[in-house]
């Protein structure tokens, strides 16, 4: 069994990552214009393994950029908590003390949604990098707002798809914040259309220490598959605890988000051949391959992996729609990635959709291998099967986008106080 990936394992590794980006220059530089990137995540808290990789792979694209042209980006950094009243404090900070140009970050979705909110009301373009709760391209969608990686939506209908084929009596363990109840209640409605039977049900605070009472009520159940809907630590301590009671021999294990960097921290070879919600991994096809290997060379700390990726493709995607537009004006800003096409190191193009602003992609179910046949030590998943992302994401018409699409058509930008948009013509 693997010892827990520690906070101050994650916290190490993206220690240079912090300090490069805290000592920003001055906005006046000869001959290049400065854009300034707010990036406020869950560097410390229940969710610090997803945020730190998030804003390693941001801070690989800002070097890309930099490397390209004469806009000169830069990263200033806050951390959230994993709390949204910090996530808030320190948006204001960025926004209306450091004058950032955009918002963007966020693995933590009650977070994400604070954020959205707020940046509504700011007038400041705010790309959601992790957050997964279906709400934030639904009811609770905004006008500024984009999310960047698959909602619980897109990832149940993936996960969903292969684990009916596999196991129709489940067992929801459901961390008790919008991510945990909103995959609870997409998985549901699968499980019910293929005739199968919740075999029990627990919600759970986040940051749990201890799941052992969860664990003695789903032995006493007939459940054929046990599934985590929960995240960070929450997610390795449950697995681990899965594990110890021996429930691996008796269910298949089933997770709405499986990621290596959680992988890495609970016991991945007694879970070989369970079943996770999956963004991306260098099996996705187009230039998966080519990106892994780029972000694996910049991991520290903690296996390369998708958050990674969330990270580097929003930040790719902001840098785009920038230069497209040639100002970092947000009213322009929300209309140039409405629509806007880009390269998802996928098998298939992606694009961030008009009436929800939600990124339509490829959505995937992976397996868990074990050790002998992964094509390298940290890399735990293989794709086991893809849903298209227009399938995956569902109409407009659709009752969650149509709540968007209402609300962003009702909604106008607000003026920015006391900020002049950056023009790079």
């Amino acid at each position: 069994m693997r010892p827990f990936a520690t906070r101050g394992s994650f916290l190490a590794g993206a220690g240079a990552l912090g300090a490069s980006a805290a000592a920003v220059p001055s906005r006046v530089r000869a001959a290049q214009v400065v854009v300034r990137l707010g990036y406020l995540d869950s560097l410390s808290g229940p969710f610090a393994v997803g945020g730190i990789p998030q804003l390693n792979g941001a801070t690989l694209a800002i070097a890309e950029a930099n490397r390209r042209g004469r806009v000169r980006y830069e990263l200033m950094i806050g951390d959230d908590t994993t709390k949204p009243a910090v996530g808030l404090t320190e948006a204001r900070r960025l926004v209306e003390n450091e004058k950032v140009d955009v918002l963007l970050g966020s693995a933590s979705s009650a977070v994400g949604n604070a954020l959205s909110a707020y940046a509504q009301g700011a007038g400041v373009l705010y790309v959601a990098v992790g957050t997964h709760d279906t709400a934030m391209t639904g009811a609770k969608a905004n006008r500024v707002c984009f999310r960047q990686t698959c909602s619980l939506a897109m990832l149940s209908t993936a996960l969903g798809a292969e684990l009916v084929k596999r196991a129709k009596r489940w067992y929801f363990l459901v961390a008790d914040y919008a991510f945990g109840t909103d995959a609870r209640d997409r998985l549901k409605v699968i499980l019910d259309a293929h005739r199968g039977r919740v075999a029990g049900m627990d919600l759970h605070p986040v940051g749990t220490g201890d799941f052992s009472s969860y664990m003695v009520k789903a032995r006493a159940s007939d459940a054929d598959a046990f599934l985590f809907l929960n995240g960070g630590t929450d997610t390795q301590i449950a697995a681990t605890s899965f594990v110890q009671f021996g429930l691996h021999k008796r269910m298949l294990a089933a997770g709405v988000t499986g990621e290596n960097e959680l992988a890495a921290g609970f016991p991945s070879e007694e879970l070989a051949g369970s079943l996770w919600g999956y963004v991306w991994g260098p099996d996705a096809g187009g230039a998966a391959a080519s990106l892994h290997r780029k972000l694996a060379a910049v991991a520290q700390g903690f296996a390369p992996n998708w958050r990674q990726y969330l990270g580097y493709m929003a930040v790719t995607n902001i840098v785009e729609c920038i230069e497209a537009s040639g100002t970092t004006d947000t009213a322009t800003l929300v209309r140039a990635f409405e629509n806007h096409r880009y390269d998802a190191a996928k098998a298939q193009p992606a694009f961030f959709r008009a009436c929800d602003h939600q990124a339509v992609q490829e959505t995937y179910c992976a397996e868990m291998l074990p050790r002998a046949k992964r094509r390298d030590p940290n890399e735990y998943f293989r794709i086991v099967s893809a849903v298209a992302g227009e399938f995956a994401a569902g109409q407009c018409s659709d009752p969650d986008s149509a709540k968007a699409a209402a609300i962003i058509g009702g909604e106008t930008v607000p003026a920015r106080q006391g900020y002049a948009p950056v023009r790079i013509r």
